[in-house]
Formats: structure tokens, C-alpha cells, sequence
């Protein structure tokens, strides 16, 4: 039981738990929580739900209207366009220093055991869509720049709870396709082609996330 943790620890722990409910779309893009039933669900008092519900409305993933009014942040085109300018010019400036640093091998490795790993989670989407993100990330692991590596990793967590909502079983396919070819071309020291393929990838992510954004919007109904 978690109930001999220190109060910091436990409202961590919430927080982690509330957290990964949004990015695997458990509570998705509208949803409206109320803390009494995340503390009965949790099986925990109401305070560390509190706490770890203002860190979260702080980074922007819960709206807090009221103590009974707590809302999953909605997905609009605006944002998501924000967040793929912003992946676009991180990976494939990352992408380009790494192939000119001679470091095209040990990323291709690297990226080679994600694709694998992404292959074997299908029949999960929330571990497949992790796995991808991981995939993407060895760029700014490779390279070793924590700066970079920072800006990255503002937009990652936005990137998975994104691929959530644009997955379905019909694209695991074509991900692993689209990975395959920057993977390819990555490990053959190919920089026009690595940076075809990543752009491309990306815009067809994007292209399809904007397509479902009115669907997402229209069938997500409210919690309780």
C-alpha cells in the first residue's frame, strides 16, 4: 500500500497516475474530472489528488474551472500546429547535426531496437505510441546536447498524448513503414533522404490529426 509514503511522494505518485490517464487518453481531450472520484478511485484522501491536480492545471493539461469543474485540456488545430512547427524544426535540425558529427551509426543502432520494440507492442497503442516517441528521442540522446534534449523533451509528452488521438490498428503499418525508410537512410549516412523522410513522416501525422480533430471533439463526451 502507498499509504506509509511521505505526502510529496504520494501526490507524485497521483500525479504520475492522473497524468498517464490523459496521455493514453483514459481521460481524454474535454473530460471533465471531479477530485472526490479521483481520490475514491485512487483509493486515497483528497488532498495529494489536489495537489497533483494544481501541478498538472500548472503544465497546462487540466483546466480548473472549480474544486467540481476540473477539465482534460481540449484539443484544437491551433495547438497542434504549434507543437508540429516546433517538433519539425527540433528533429530535423537534430537529425542534420547528427549526421554531419558522424554519429549516424550509433543513432541508427539505437533506433533500430525502437523500431523493434514498436513492432512487438501493437497490440498495444499506448506502448506502441511511447515506443515511437522513444524512437524519435535517440536523436537528442545520440547527440548529447541537453539543451536540445530539453526543448525536446517539452514536446514529447504533448507528441504521445497527439499520437494517441491519430493512431488506430490501419496505421501500424504505415508507422513502422514510415520509420523504416528514415531508419534506412539514417544508417546509410543519407542526409537528404533521412530529412525526406522524417518531413514526411511528420506531415502525414500532423495531416491526419487535423482531419480528426472534429471527430475528437464531437465524440468525447464528459465524465463524471
Amino acid at each position: 500500500m502507498v499509504y506509509h509514503l511521505r505526502k510529496d511522494n504520494l501526490a507524485s505518485g497521483v500525479y504520475e497516475r492522473i497524468k498517464k490517464g490523459i496521455l493514453s487518453l483514459e481521460y481524454p481531450p474535454g473530460y471533465i474530472l471531479q477530485e472526490r472520484n479521483l481520490a475514491e478511485e485512487l483509493g486515497m484522501s483528497r488532498t495529494p489528488v489536489r495537489e497533483a491536480v494544481h501541478r498538472l492545471s500548472q503544465e497546462g493539461w487540466l483546466r480548473v474551472n472549480s474544486r467540481k469543474n476540473i477539465q482534460v485540456r481540449p484539443v484544437s488545430s491551433s495547438d497542434l500546429r504549434e507543437v508540429f512547427q516546433a517538433r519539425k524544426i527540433l528533429e530535423r535540425d537534430a537529425l542534420e547535426l547528427l549526421l554531419a558529427t558522424g554519429l549516424a551509426r550509433e543513432a541508427g543502432r539505437k533506433m533500430a531496437a525502437m523500431a523493434g520494440a514498436m513492432n512487438e507492442s501493437r497490440g498495444s497503442l499506448f506502448s506502441f505510441i511511447t515506443a515511437d516517441q522513444s524512437f524519435h528521442s535517440v536523436l537528442f540522446l545520440v547527440l548529447g546536447n541537453s539543451v536540445l534534449r530539453k526543448f525536446w523533451n517539452a514536446v514529447s509528452e504533448e507528441m504521445i498524448w497527439l499520437g494517441m488521438l491519430a493512431m488506430n490498428e490501419k496505421r501500424y503499418d504505415d508507422v513502422l513503414a514510415e520509420h523504416g525508410r528514415i531508419l534506412a537512410a539514417v544508417e546509410e549516412g543519407r542526409k537528404r533522404a533521412a530529412r525526406e523522410a522524417l518531413l514526411e513522416h511528420l506531415e502525414k501525422t500532423e495531416d491526419i490529426l487535423l482531419r480528426k480533430i472534429d471527430d475528437v471533439s464531437s465524440s468525447y463526451g464528459r465524465g463524471s
